[in-house]
């Protein structure tokens, strides 16, 4: 078995615990306005991904299960015994399969727009009502037949990294724009184009995770939270058939990174959310009155 990689965490307030996970090149400052509105009430783990941030960037290990293995043993090492897990992105599927792996370790599921591979394999260019000016200037400098794609969100990644390097990123004028902003925009570029170019990261990234089976199988409290204008939110729908007793919400006229865009939205739907009794609580508690104080 492969060690697994130093990543890089903090924490913030006390009470039941909560992991945020972050997306695909991006780092735990995505979550981190999030960490600090709920620490008033719980202790928040906000972390890098392998291969992002401040964590090591190992030469291989980046399907769903190897993200998933790495929260469940950053767990471990904090002596988080049960925790709540909210994931974006990438960083959903993480949440995803941890859940699958280790279900009496996760209280709360909460998957803010995350294509799940295994019922969206496919991610094309019009699987949204609406292309975005930027997404339109990118497409139009890579050499690439967009339409046909299977896959554009990755290589529109690669193809925004590119062009933040070379000075030729458009200003965003939509919702956010992947290294569009920030002083840490040329870093992250530079960050995502390494991990892409001396790792297996391009090959492993897509490999479906666990079965519409085990989805059903779950049984914590599941938030589905999508964008309506985001290529995910087929997955969300899909998910949605698959676990009906799941809290689901569309929100009108978002996309991918709505959480950055409307984050007041998401915290209170994760506030209300995580208020919900988990299986197997005491009848009547709520997830603060059940978990209040635990560290494993």
């Amino acid at each position: 078995m492969s060690r697994r990689p130093k990543l890089a965490a903090q924490q913030l307030g006390e009470g039941p615990n909560v992991v945020l996970i972050h997306g695909l090149a991006t780092n735990r400052a995505f979550w981190y306005a999030t960490a600090v509105a709920l620490q008033d009430r719980y202790r928040v783990t906000i972390f890098d991904l392998r291969g992002h941030g401040y964590s090591e960037r190992p030469a291989n290990g980046y399907r769903p299960v190897d993200f998933a293995e790495d929260t469940l043993g950053l767990m471990d090492a904090l002596q988080i015994r049960r925790a709540a897990l909210v994931g974006h992105s990438y960083g959903g599927a993480a949440a995803l399969e941890a859940s699958g792996i280790a279900p009496e370790r996760v209280s709360h599921l909460a998957l803010v727009d995350t294509r799940v591979a295994r019922i969206q394999p496919l991610m094309r260019l019009h699987d949204t009502p609406v292309i975005t000016e930027a997404e339109k200037e990118v497409a139009a400098t890579h050499d690439a037949d967009w339409a046909a794609l299977p896959q554009v969100g990755y290589l529109f990644l690669e193809a925004a990294a590119r062009m933040r390097i070379s000075g030729r990123l458009p200003q965003a004028r939509d919702d956010f724009t992947p290294f569009g902003e920030g002083r840490g925009a040329l870093r992250a570029a530079r960050a995502w184009l390494d991990l892409l170019d001396h790792t297996s990261a391009r090959e492993e990234l897509d490999q479906p995770g666990m079965t519409e089976e085990a989805i059903r199988a779950l049984r914590m409290p599941v938030l589905l939270m999508y964008g309506a204008l985001s290529r995910c939110v087929h997955s969300g729908r899909a998910l949605r058939a698959l676990l009906p007793q799941a809290r689901y919400i569309e929100v009108p006229e978002a996309g991918h990174f709505f959480p950055l865009s409307r984050p007041q939205l998401v915290l209170d739907a994760l506030r209300e959310f995580l208020c919900a009794v988990p299986v197997g609580a005491p009848s009547g508690a709520t997830f603060m009155q059940a978990d209040q104080g635990g560290r494993g």
